[in-house]
């Protein structure tokens, strides 16, 4: 077994223990800022809703869709109607009416629901094996991207990545989450990274293989976590593209024809995702004009729609402004550093990207001789892939103001999509490429 596979295995096996026991029910008790629960439960109501629908009325029933159960005044919530999910699912009481959340397609309500049939479990036992498939699943994603970077840049750049993921409660909330699926928006990320990885090993570009499976992962991520954050998971798929680039000296050229194809293949992915989504919701109310219509409302009132068409919270996320939006997720609590008793300094994310920023003002001052004569860095990719991943985030909350405006209680998640794990990984990378006269990877 050669060093480097080991050095791999060790980051991939202690980074997946370490991140499940955080992300699998908050077992540190680190998020503060939500009742874990709570929010857990908030979340995952239509995902339960829909267990109890397809244990009455079967898997495919309104169109496999996830939902509310018995819900008299629509979509609300509040205690009493959340728990009245788990509730039905649990005891299995006859359901007095399901309304259909169609922004979803929620294949893992069918998936689970397969499981649920299949088994004699208890409903309490599936809910914490799916729960824990679920943690175990996110827990090994950001695993497989700690490894690669740990092989890459050094062990200190793995493990700066894995703890703030491990304390992080925007990575902790998702992560273990049956609606959010954490691990489905790094797919894309990482199965790119590890596919251009081997490529520029051998030397060789398999370009049907690379954007089949770009498409697969992509569409899986809708499948299971709908076009929630949808425009940070493609810019997410594209940050590997940029770093090999990067690394490899693509050329602008070849980097513009790949992006070209890489754009078509997200494009593609994002239309089929929107076709079955259209079809399940056609076949919830029985009219296809109905899907389209609501995919089309669902797009002006979370993006560009008129205000004037709109009334209350709706109308006033439209008008809001793009630093007002971006500005409140700036201010967000990213961490929180106890200082003893009940005490703690909040480290908001515009303090992480100043902190990114001099990192990487450091490591380009330190390399400016080389770096002007023009020869290869290790850490140059790593840089211009973490801060063209900033874009990620900000595309959502740039695309999709409104939505971002009305709930800030969800999307300050996108942040590490992949930037601030990128971010804490390029700290770690220039720390120990302080005390290393070679550098790392080179």
């Amino acid at each position: 077994m050669s060093r480097n596979f080991g050095i791999y295995l060790v980051f991939l096996t202690a980074g997946t223990l370490l991140l499940f026991s955080s992300f699998n029910g908050d077992r540190w008790a680190v998020t503060k800022s939500y009742n874990y629960r709570g929010w857990q439960t908030t979340s995952e109501r239509v995902v339960v809703a829909r267990l109890a629908k397809s244990q009455q009325d079967g898997l495919l029933s309104a169109g496999g869709l996830m939902g509310l159960l018995d819900s008299s005044e629509g979509w609300v919530f509040g205690t009493e109607i959340a728990n009245h999910q788990y509730e039905v699912y649990e005891t299995g009481q006859p359901i007095q009416s399901y309304l259909v959340y169609k922004s979803h397609p929620g294949f893992q309500g069918i998936l689970f629901g397969m499981f649920d049939r299949l088994t004699s479990f208890p409903a309490t036992v599936n809910l914490a094996i799916f729960r824990g498939s679920v943690a175990l699943a996110s827990s090994l994603a950001v695993a497989l991207i700690a490894a690669g970077i740990a092989i890459e840049f050094g062990w200190l750049a793995a493990i700066m990545l894995l703890l703030f993921a491990a304390v992080s409660e925007w990575m902790i909330l998702p992560a273990g989450s049956l609606y959010w699926n954490l691990w489905a928006f790094f797919l894309p990320f990482v199965y790119g990274t590890y596919m251009l990885a081997d490529a520029s090993k051998k030397n060789r570009y398999p370009t049907l293989k690379i954007y089949s499976v770009i498409f697969v992962t992509v569409l899986i991520k809708i499948l299971f976590t709908g076009y929630e954050i949808i425009t940070t998971s493609l810019v997410m798929a594209s940050v590997p593209f940029v770093y090999f680039a990067v690394k490899d000296k693509w050329g602008w050229k070849t980097l513009m024809r790949r992006a070209t194809v890489l754009g078509i293949t997200l494009a593609l992915a994002i239309i089929t995702g929107l076709g079955i989504l259209i079809l399940q919701i056609s076949a919830a109310d029985g009219s296809l004009k109905s899907g389209i219509y609501y995919i089309t409302d669902t797009f002006n009132r979370r993006a560009m729609g008129n205000p004037d068409e709109y009334r209350g919270v709706y109308a006033e996320s439209l008008r809001a402004g793009y630093g007002t939006v971006i500005g409140k997720y700036l201010n967000t609590q990213a961490i929180s550093i106890p200082t003893g008793g009940e005490k703690s300094i909040s480290v908001a994310y515009w303090h992480l990207i100043v902190a990114f920023a001099l990192f990487t003002a450091f490591y380009l001052h330190k390399h400016q001789a080389s770096l002007r004569g023009n020869h290869s860095e290790a850490g140059l990719p790593l840089v211009i892939a973490t801060w063209y991943s900033i874009l990620a985030p900000l595309s959502w909350y740039i695309i999709f103001k409104p939505t971002s405006y009305i709930h800030t209680f969800l999307f300050p998640m996108a942040w590490q999509m992949p930037f601030v794990l990128l971010g804490f990984a390029l700290c770690g990378y220039v720390i120990q490429d302080l005390f290393t006269k070679k550098n790392l990877g080179s």
